[in-house]
């Protein structure tokens, strides 16, 4: 019974975001597009919560597109879903703490590690150094019609309440220490470093009984505008 009952939690919320996807997501057919566009839109228009900010997206792990959520704090979205009804695995949300415009220095985006991958489930890919390799980027588009595509520098086990979920920092040296300090205490060597200068994303989950917290970082490397 116990199982049944799990495995039901896990269709029901798996359903609502599938069904959002195909609803809201589509693929551009016109073969005239700007250079780096692949082609891939999100219909803001039938996105009637107007707490989604965004729309995360990774090419690989595919399972990875989902609205962004933020209230104004961390706990509403923790575990409700874009219907604001009660869902075990919860939404993808930003930091309460950041802008929406995705200007901040470094902006927190938290997900539940889903045993099913769903949600953040399958960010635990990005602690094997050669799944980095062959999938370094994701994108967040946004309802300005921009898509800002991230690279991917590092990813590491940290305990909750960690420095690395800092938003703003105080200095350009307190960045630049930020960026190394947690560079160094990463899974691999990625060979990448931002600049103070760069925009980064962090995206977070559980890790080992939640316990800890799986962490993939990326900085802006390129922003367009989608017709």
């Amino acid at each position: 019974i116990v199982i049944i009952a799990i495995g039901f939690i896990y269709y029901k919320d798996g359903k609502t975001y599938s069904d959002l996807e195909t609803e809201v997501t589509y693929q551009k057919k016109e073969k005239k597009k700007s250079k780096g566009d692949d082609g891939y839109r999100v219909n803001w228009k039938k996105l009637k919560n107007k707490d989604v900010v965004g729309w995360i997206r990774f090419k690989h792990p595919k399972i990875i597109s989902y609205p962004i959520m933020q209230k104004d704090d961390n706990d509403f979205y923790l575990h409700k879903n874009i219907k604001k009804e009660y869902s075990f695995a919860g939404s993808i949300f930003m930091d309460y703490h950041n802008h929406k415009n995705f200007l901040d220095s470094n902006t927190l985006i938290y997900g539940h590690n889903m045993a099913n991958e769903s949600m953040f489930g399958s960010l635990k890919k990005y602690n094997e150094k050669s799944y980095w390799k062959k999938n370094k980027y994701f994108y967040i588009y946004t309802r300005d019609g921009k898509r800002r595509k991230y690279k991917i520098y590092n990813a590491c086990i940290v305990r909750p309440g960690s420095e690395i979920y800092t938003y703003r920092f105080a200095s350009n040296e307190n960045m630049d220490k930020y960026i190394k300090y947690y560079k160094s205490i990463g899974e691999y060597s990625t060979g990448l470093t931002p600049s103070v200068k760069d925009k980064l994303v962090t995206l977070s989950t559980c890790a080992l009984q939640g316990s800890r917290r799986f962490v993939v970082q990326g900085y802006l490397v390129e922003t367009i505008t989608l017709d």
